[in-house]
Protein backbone atom coordinates (compact mmCIF):
# COMPACT_ATOMS: atom_id res chain seq x y z
CA UNK A 1 0.00 0.00 0.00
CA UNK A 2 1.48 3.36 -1.00
CA UNK A 3 2.16 5.60 1.99
CA UNK A 4 0.72 8.64 0.25
CA UNK A 5 -2.63 6.92 -0.28
CA UNK A 6 -2.81 5.92 3.38
CA UNK A 7 -2.29 9.50 4.51
CA UNK A 8 -4.86 10.66 1.98
CA UNK A 9 -7.30 8.06 3.30
CA UNK A 10 -6.67 9.26 6.86
CA UNK A 11 -7.10 12.95 5.94
CA UNK A 12 -10.47 12.25 4.34
CA UNK A 13 -11.63 10.49 7.51
CA UNK A 14 -10.53 13.10 10.07
CA UNK A 15 -10.30 16.39 8.15
CA UNK A 16 -8.21 19.52 8.70
CA UNK A 17 -6.84 20.79 12.00
CA UNK A 18 -7.18 17.55 13.93
CA UNK A 19 -4.52 16.36 16.40
CA UNK A 20 -5.56 12.76 15.81
CA UNK A 21 -2.77 12.23 13.26
CA UNK A 22 0.01 12.94 15.75
CA UNK A 23 -1.64 10.67 18.33
CA UNK A 24 -1.98 7.86 15.82
CA UNK A 25 1.59 8.13 14.54
CA UNK A 26 2.95 8.22 18.10
CA UNK A 27 1.01 5.09 19.01
CA UNK A 28 1.36 3.02 15.83
CA UNK A 29 4.80 4.38 14.78
CA UNK A 30 3.99 4.46 11.05
CA UNK A 31 1.08 4.84 8.63
CA UNK A 32 1.08 1.20 7.51
CA UNK A 33 0.46 0.03 11.08
CA UNK A 34 -2.38 2.56 11.34
CA UNK A 35 -3.99 1.14 8.22
CA UNK A 36 -3.46 -2.48 9.34
CA UNK A 37 -5.06 -1.89 12.75
CA UNK A 38 -8.08 -4.05 13.59
CA UNK A 39 -10.69 -4.62 16.29
CA UNK A 40 -8.15 -5.96 18.75
CA UNK A 41 -6.06 -2.79 18.42
CA UNK A 42 -9.11 -0.59 18.82
CA UNK A 43 -10.00 -2.29 22.09
CA UNK A 44 -6.67 -1.20 23.58
CA UNK A 45 -6.89 2.47 22.59
CA UNK A 46 -9.03 4.32 25.12
CA UNK A 47 -8.35 7.83 23.78
CA UNK A 48 -10.22 7.14 20.55
CA UNK A 49 -13.97 7.68 20.40
CA UNK A 50 -16.21 4.99 18.95
CA UNK A 51 -16.72 7.16 15.88
CA UNK A 52 -12.97 7.51 15.35
CA UNK A 53 -12.45 3.77 15.78
CA UNK A 54 -15.13 3.05 13.18
CA UNK A 55 -13.39 5.38 10.74
CA UNK A 56 -10.10 3.57 11.19
CA UNK A 57 -11.81 0.23 10.66
CA UNK A 58 -13.32 1.47 7.41
CA UNK A 59 -10.61 0.44 4.92
CA UNK A 60 -12.47 1.68 1.83
CA UNK A 61 -9.98 3.51 -0.37
CA UNK A 62 -12.39 4.50 -3.15
CA UNK A 63 -12.64 8.21 -2.28
CA UNK A 64 -8.89 8.50 -1.69
CA UNK A 65 -8.16 6.86 -5.04
CA UNK A 66 -10.60 9.18 -6.81
CA UNK A 67 -8.86 12.26 -5.42
CA UNK A 68 -5.45 10.75 -6.16
CA UNK A 69 -6.42 10.29 -9.81
CA UNK A 70 -7.95 13.76 -10.00
CA UNK A 71 -4.71 15.28 -8.74
CA UNK A 72 -2.66 13.36 -11.30
CA UNK A 73 -4.93 14.59 -14.10
CA UNK A 74 -4.84 18.20 -12.90
CA UNK A 75 -1.12 18.55 -12.19
CA UNK A 76 -1.62 18.76 -8.43
CA UNK A 77 1.02 17.19 -6.22
CA UNK A 78 -0.03 15.44 -3.01
CA UNK A 79 2.63 15.87 -0.35
CA UNK A 80 2.06 13.47 2.54
CA UNK A 81 3.47 13.56 6.06
CA UNK A 82 5.90 10.74 5.23
CA UNK A 83 7.21 12.32 2.01
CA UNK A 84 10.74 13.72 1.88
CA UNK A 85 9.58 17.15 0.69
CA UNK A 86 7.03 17.54 3.50
CA UNK A 87 8.28 20.56 5.53
CA UNK A 88 9.91 19.41 8.76
CA UNK A 89 8.55 22.41 10.66
CA UNK A 90 5.00 21.20 10.04
CA UNK A 91 5.82 17.74 11.39
CA UNK A 92 6.52 19.39 14.74
CA UNK A 93 2.96 20.70 15.02
CA UNK A 94 0.61 18.81 17.30
CA UNK A 95 -2.09 19.34 14.67
CA UNK A 96 0.03 18.86 11.55
CA UNK A 97 -1.77 18.43 8.22
CA UNK A 98 -1.81 14.82 7.04
CA UNK A 99 -1.41 15.89 3.41
CA UNK A 100 -0.79 19.06 1.46
CA UNK A 101 -2.14 19.60 -2.03
CA UNK A 102 0.36 21.63 -4.04
CA UNK A 103 0.10 23.48 -7.33
CA UNK A 104 3.47 24.80 -8.51
CA UNK A 105 6.88 24.01 -7.06
CA UNK A 106 7.14 23.57 -3.31
CA UNK A 107 10.25 25.35 -2.01
CA UNK A 108 12.66 23.59 0.31
CA UNK A 109 11.46 25.08 3.60
CA UNK A 110 14.01 23.02 5.51
CA UNK A 111 16.92 24.93 3.95
CA UNK A 112 15.55 28.35 2.98
CA UNK A 113 14.51 31.29 5.15
CA UNK A 114 10.76 31.85 4.96
CA UNK A 115 8.77 34.77 6.36
CA UNK A 116 4.98 34.95 6.49
CA UNK A 117 3.45 38.40 6.08
CA UNK A 118 -0.27 38.75 6.79
CA UNK A 119 -2.78 41.42 7.65
CA UNK A 120 -6.20 42.90 7.12
CA UNK A 121 -8.29 42.58 3.99
CA UNK A 122 -9.32 46.24 4.42
CA UNK A 123 -5.87 47.71 4.10
CA UNK A 124 -5.09 51.41 4.01
CA UNK A 125 -2.82 53.05 1.45
CA UNK A 126 -0.14 53.03 4.16
CA UNK A 127 -0.56 49.30 4.73
CA UNK A 128 -0.56 48.61 1.01
CA UNK A 129 2.74 50.39 0.56
CA UNK A 130 4.35 48.62 3.53
CA UNK A 131 3.10 45.17 2.44
CA UNK A 132 4.32 45.63 -1.12
CA UNK A 133 7.74 46.84 0.05
CA UNK A 134 8.12 43.96 2.51
CA UNK A 135 7.21 41.39 -0.13
CA UNK A 136 9.69 42.97 -2.50
CA UNK A 137 12.62 43.56 -0.13
CA UNK A 138 12.35 40.31 1.81
CA UNK A 139 12.44 38.30 -1.39
CA UNK A 140 15.21 40.41 -2.90
CA UNK A 141 17.23 39.70 0.23
CA UNK A 142 16.78 35.95 -0.19
CA UNK A 143 13.67 35.01 1.82
CA UNK A 144 10.59 33.09 0.72
CA UNK A 145 7.38 34.96 1.51
CA UNK A 146 4.26 33.16 2.73
CA UNK A 147 0.72 34.52 2.91
CA UNK A 148 -2.91 33.49 2.64
CA UNK A 149 -3.63 35.08 -0.78
CA UNK A 150 -6.52 37.02 0.77
CA UNK A 151 -7.59 40.47 -0.33
CA UNK A 152 -5.57 43.34 1.04
CA UNK A 153 -2.25 42.76 2.77
CA UNK A 154 -1.79 39.08 1.87
CA UNK A 155 -2.31 39.57 -1.85
CA UNK A 156 -0.15 42.69 -1.90
CA UNK A 157 2.77 40.85 -0.27
CA UNK A 158 2.62 38.23 -3.02
CA UNK A 159 2.58 40.95 -5.68
CA UNK A 160 5.62 42.62 -4.14
CA UNK A 161 7.47 39.30 -4.18
CA UNK A 162 6.55 38.64 -7.80
CA UNK A 163 7.75 42.11 -8.77
CA UNK A 164 11.11 41.18 -7.23
CA UNK A 165 11.07 37.85 -9.11
CA UNK A 166 11.21 36.08 -5.76
CA UNK A 167 9.57 32.93 -4.40
CA UNK A 168 6.18 33.13 -2.72
CA UNK A 169 3.77 30.55 -1.29
CA UNK A 170 0.06 30.99 -0.63
CA UNK A 171 -1.83 28.77 1.83
CA UNK A 172 -5.50 28.45 0.91
CA UNK A 173 -8.55 27.94 3.09
CA UNK A 174 -10.29 26.05 0.28
CA UNK A 175 -9.61 23.29 -2.22
CA UNK A 176 -6.68 23.72 -4.58
CA UNK A 177 -9.09 24.25 -7.48
CA UNK A 178 -11.22 26.86 -5.70
CA UNK A 179 -9.90 30.38 -6.22
CA UNK A 180 -10.84 32.72 -3.40
CA UNK A 181 -11.28 35.59 -3.76
CA UNK A 182 -12.24 35.24 -7.41
CA UNK A 183 -10.49 38.46 -8.41
CA UNK A 184 -7.20 36.80 -7.49
CA UNK A 185 -7.45 34.36 -10.40
CA UNK A 186 -4.53 36.06 -12.15
CA UNK A 187 -2.56 36.43 -8.92
CA UNK A 188 -2.92 32.72 -8.14
CA UNK A 189 -1.50 31.84 -11.55
CA UNK A 190 1.43 34.17 -10.93
CA UNK A 191 2.09 32.64 -7.51
CA UNK A 192 2.18 29.19 -9.11
CA UNK A 193 4.76 30.53 -11.58
CA UNK A 194 6.89 31.93 -8.78
CA UNK A 195 6.42 29.31 -6.09
CA UNK A 196 3.39 27.33 -4.99
CA UNK A 197 -0.19 27.40 -3.82
CA UNK A 198 -0.87 24.81 -1.12
CA UNK A 199 -3.80 23.65 0.98
CA UNK A 200 -4.74 20.78 3.28
CA UNK A 201 -8.34 20.85 2.05
CA UNK A 202 -9.39 18.30 -0.60
CA UNK A 203 -10.24 19.50 -4.13
CA UNK A 204 -13.62 21.21 -4.53
CA UNK A 205 -13.75 22.30 -0.86
CA UNK A 206 -15.51 25.72 -0.71
CA UNK A 207 -13.95 28.63 1.22
CA UNK A 208 -16.05 28.31 4.36
CA UNK A 209 -15.27 30.87 7.04
CA UNK A 210 -14.27 28.18 9.56
CA UNK A 211 -11.49 26.97 7.25
CA UNK A 212 -9.34 30.09 7.49
CA UNK A 213 -8.50 30.11 11.22
CA UNK A 214 -7.58 26.42 10.86
CA UNK A 215 -5.26 27.00 7.89
CA UNK A 216 -3.49 29.89 9.69
CA UNK A 217 -1.42 27.44 11.72
CA UNK A 218 0.19 26.31 8.46
CA UNK A 219 1.05 29.89 7.46
CA UNK A 220 2.91 30.49 10.73
CA UNK A 221 4.12 26.91 11.10
CA UNK A 222 5.80 26.72 7.71
CA UNK A 223 7.61 30.02 8.29
CA UNK A 224 10.64 30.94 10.34
CA UNK A 225 8.93 34.16 11.43
CA UNK A 226 5.63 35.99 11.02
CA UNK A 227 4.99 39.68 10.34
CA UNK A 228 1.66 41.42 10.98
CA UNK A 229 1.29 44.56 8.84
CA UNK A 230 -2.22 45.87 9.60
CA UNK A 231 -4.80 44.16 11.78
CA UNK A 232 -7.76 44.97 13.98
CA UNK A 233 -7.73 43.43 17.44
CA UNK A 234 -10.08 40.59 16.45
CA UNK A 235 -8.87 39.93 12.91
CA UNK A 236 -7.68 36.68 11.38
CA UNK A 237 -4.15 38.06 11.30
CA UNK A 238 -4.20 38.24 15.09
CA UNK A 239 -5.09 34.54 15.16
CA UNK A 240 -1.98 33.91 13.08
CA UNK A 241 0.00 36.04 15.54
CA UNK A 242 -1.21 33.92 18.48
CA UNK A 243 -0.39 30.72 16.62
CA UNK A 244 3.12 31.96 15.81
CA UNK A 245 3.67 32.69 19.49
CA UNK A 246 2.33 29.26 20.47
CA UNK A 247 4.69 27.68 17.94
CA UNK A 248 7.56 29.71 19.44
CA UNK A 249 8.24 31.50 16.18
CA UNK A 250 9.56 35.10 16.11
CA UNK A 251 6.67 37.53 15.73
CA UNK A 252 6.95 41.02 14.24
CA UNK A 253 4.47 43.87 13.89
CA UNK A 254 4.51 47.02 11.80
CA UNK A 255 3.42 50.07 13.82
CA UNK A 256 0.56 52.13 12.43
CA UNK A 257 -1.27 55.42 12.97
CA UNK A 258 -2.78 55.38 16.46
CA UNK A 259 -6.27 56.45 15.37
CA UNK A 260 -6.67 53.87 12.60
CA UNK A 261 -8.65 50.72 13.46
CA UNK A 262 -6.29 48.73 11.23
CA UNK A 263 -3.46 49.63 13.62
CA UNK A 264 -5.15 48.52 16.83
CA UNK A 265 -3.94 44.94 16.64
CA UNK A 266 -0.38 45.63 15.55
CA UNK A 267 0.10 48.46 18.05
CA UNK A 268 -1.31 46.23 20.80
CA UNK A 269 1.21 43.51 19.98
CA UNK A 270 4.02 46.05 20.22
CA UNK A 271 2.72 47.72 23.39
CA UNK A 272 2.41 44.38 25.19
CA UNK A 273 5.83 43.34 23.82
CA UNK A 274 4.40 40.25 22.18
CA UNK A 275 5.95 41.25 18.85
CA UNK A 276 9.19 42.86 17.74
CA UNK A 277 9.15 46.15 15.87
CA UNK A 278 9.30 45.80 12.09
CA UNK A 279 9.86 49.05 10.20
CA UNK A 280 11.66 47.50 7.23
CA UNK A 281 12.82 44.11 6.00
CA UNK A 282 16.17 44.71 7.69
CA UNK A 283 14.51 44.73 11.14
CA UNK A 284 13.09 41.29 10.38
CA UNK A 285 16.12 39.74 8.72
CA UNK A 286 18.47 40.74 11.54
CA UNK A 287 16.70 38.21 13.76
CA UNK A 288 17.82 35.36 11.47
CA UNK A 289 21.36 36.46 10.60
CA UNK A 290 23.12 33.76 12.64
CA UNK A 291 21.29 30.82 11.10
CA UNK A 292 20.96 32.20 7.58
CA UNK A 293 24.06 34.37 7.16
CA UNK A 294 24.81 32.70 3.83
CA UNK A 295 21.26 33.29 2.55
CA UNK A 296 20.57 36.93 3.48
CA UNK A 297 21.71 39.85 1.32
CA UNK A 298 21.21 42.99 3.42
CA UNK A 299 22.26 45.28 0.58
CA UNK A 300 19.34 44.05 -1.52
CA UNK A 301 17.02 44.30 1.50
CA UNK A 302 17.58 48.06 1.43
CA UNK A 303 16.70 48.50 -2.25
CA UNK A 304 13.48 50.37 -2.93
CA UNK A 305 10.87 48.55 -5.04
CA UNK A 306 9.53 49.65 -8.40
CA UNK A 307 5.77 49.20 -8.74
CA UNK A 308 4.70 47.23 -11.80
CA UNK A 309 1.01 47.29 -12.64
CA UNK A 310 1.10 44.35 -14.99
CA UNK A 311 1.92 41.42 -12.81
CA UNK A 312 -1.63 40.85 -11.56
CA UNK A 313 -3.34 41.39 -14.88
CA UNK A 314 -4.44 39.07 -17.66
CA UNK A 315 -6.12 40.31 -20.81
CA UNK A 316 -9.64 39.80 -19.51
CA UNK A 317 -9.37 39.24 -15.74
CA UNK A 318 -10.11 35.54 -16.12
CA UNK A 319 -7.88 32.50 -16.13
CA UNK A 320 -7.73 32.06 -19.91
CA UNK A 321 -4.02 32.82 -19.92
CA UNK A 322 -2.14 29.56 -19.49
CA UNK A 323 0.69 29.40 -16.97
CA UNK A 324 3.28 26.69 -16.51
CA UNK A 325 5.28 25.73 -13.48
CA UNK A 326 8.22 27.94 -12.81
CA UNK A 327 11.27 26.99 -14.84
CA UNK A 328 14.33 28.76 -16.16
CA UNK A 329 12.42 29.56 -19.34
CA UNK A 330 9.39 30.81 -17.42
CA UNK A 331 11.63 33.02 -15.30
CA UNK A 332 13.17 34.59 -18.39
CA UNK A 333 9.75 35.18 -19.92
CA UNK A 334 8.46 36.81 -16.72
CA UNK A 335 11.50 39.08 -16.56
CA UNK A 336 10.68 40.22 -20.10
CA UNK A 337 7.05 40.76 -19.12
CA UNK A 338 8.08 42.83 -16.12
CA UNK A 339 10.31 45.07 -18.21
CA UNK A 340 7.67 45.37 -20.94
CA UNK A 341 4.92 46.60 -18.65
CA UNK A 342 6.87 48.87 -16.30
CA UNK A 343 5.58 51.89 -18.15
CA UNK A 344 4.70 55.42 -17.14
CA UNK A 345 1.05 56.18 -16.48
CA UNK A 346 -0.31 58.39 -19.29
CA UNK A 347 -0.50 62.06 -18.23
CA UNK A 348 -3.88 63.49 -17.36
CA UNK A 349 -5.55 65.45 -20.11
CA UNK A 350 -7.25 68.74 -19.40
CA UNK A 351 -10.53 67.29 -20.66
CA UNK A 352 -11.07 63.54 -20.55
CA UNK A 353 -12.62 62.17 -23.73
CA UNK A 354 -15.02 59.40 -22.70
CA UNK A 355 -16.62 58.95 -26.11
CA UNK A 356 -14.76 55.73 -26.84
CA UNK A 357 -16.00 53.94 -23.71
CA UNK A 358 -18.76 51.37 -23.73
CA UNK A 359 -21.78 51.85 -21.46
CA UNK A 360 -20.35 49.34 -18.96
CA UNK A 361 -16.91 50.97 -18.95
CA UNK A 362 -18.46 54.41 -18.57
CA UNK A 363 -20.55 53.24 -15.60
CA UNK A 364 -17.47 51.80 -13.89
CA UNK A 365 -15.39 54.89 -14.58
CA UNK A 366 -18.06 57.30 -13.29
CA UNK A 367 -18.53 55.22 -10.14
CA UNK A 368 -14.90 55.88 -9.18
CA UNK A 369 -13.96 59.06 -7.37
CA UNK A 370 -10.59 60.62 -8.16
CA UNK A 371 -7.66 59.53 -5.95
CA UNK A 372 -9.73 56.85 -4.21
CA UNK A 373 -8.90 53.15 -4.50
CA UNK A 374 -11.55 50.50 -5.14
CA UNK A 375 -11.48 46.71 -4.97
CA UNK A 376 -13.29 44.67 -7.61
CA UNK A 377 -15.94 43.79 -5.02
CA UNK A 378 -16.56 47.46 -4.24
CA UNK A 379 -16.93 48.30 -7.92
CA UNK A 380 -19.33 45.39 -8.32
CA UNK A 381 -21.43 46.72 -5.42
CA UNK A 382 -21.41 50.25 -6.84
CA UNK A 383 -22.33 49.28 -10.39
CA UNK A 384 -24.31 46.07 -10.04
CA UNK A 385 -22.03 44.22 -12.47
CA UNK A 386 -20.56 40.80 -11.70
CA UNK A 387 -16.94 40.35 -10.62
CA UNK A 388 -16.05 38.73 -13.95
CA UNK A 389 -17.44 41.75 -15.85
CA UNK A 390 -15.60 44.16 -13.55
CA UNK A 391 -12.27 42.37 -14.01
CA UNK A 392 -12.65 42.23 -17.79
CA UNK A 393 -13.69 45.86 -18.21
CA UNK A 394 -11.16 47.29 -15.75
CA UNK A 395 -8.41 45.62 -17.75
CA UNK A 396 -9.64 47.42 -20.87
CA UNK A 397 -9.96 50.71 -18.99
CA UNK A 398 -6.39 50.31 -17.79
CA UNK A 399 -5.09 49.59 -21.29
CA UNK A 400 -6.73 52.82 -22.46
CA UNK A 401 -5.13 54.73 -19.57
CA UNK A 402 -8.30 55.64 -17.66
CA UNK A 403 -7.52 53.68 -14.50
CA UNK A 404 -4.53 51.97 -12.90
CA UNK A 405 -4.42 48.63 -11.13
CA UNK A 406 -2.47 48.80 -7.88
CA UNK A 407 -0.94 45.95 -5.87
CA UNK A 408 -3.65 43.94 -4.10
CA UNK A 409 -6.16 44.12 -7.00
CA UNK A 410 -7.23 47.68 -6.24
CA UNK A 411 -8.04 50.28 -8.87
CA UNK A 412 -7.67 54.06 -9.04
CA UNK A 413 -8.68 56.63 -11.64
CA UNK A 414 -5.81 58.35 -13.42
CA UNK A 415 -7.88 60.59 -15.72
Amino acid sequence: MEKKLIWLWLSLHFGAGSNIYSKLINYFENEQNIYDSDDSDMGLIHWLSDSQKNKLLNKNFEHAEEIYEWCLENDVEIIAYSDDNYPSALRELEDFPAVLYCKGEMPNFDEELSISVVGTRSMTTYGQKIAFELGYTLSRAGAITVSGMARGIDGTVAVGTINALGTTVAVLGSGIDVIYPREHTSLMSRIIDYGAVITEYPPHTPPNSRNFPIRNRIISGISNGTVIVEADENSGAMITARLATKQRKPLFAVPGPVKMHTSKGTNLLLREERAMLARTAVDILEEFIEEYSDKIDFAKAKQRPTFSKSLMKTTNGSDRTEYSRRSTQTKRENIKLTKKFEEVIPPQAEETDLSGLSEIQLAIYKAMEAEKTYSADELADLTGFTISVIMAETSLLEIEGFIQELPGSCFVRVK
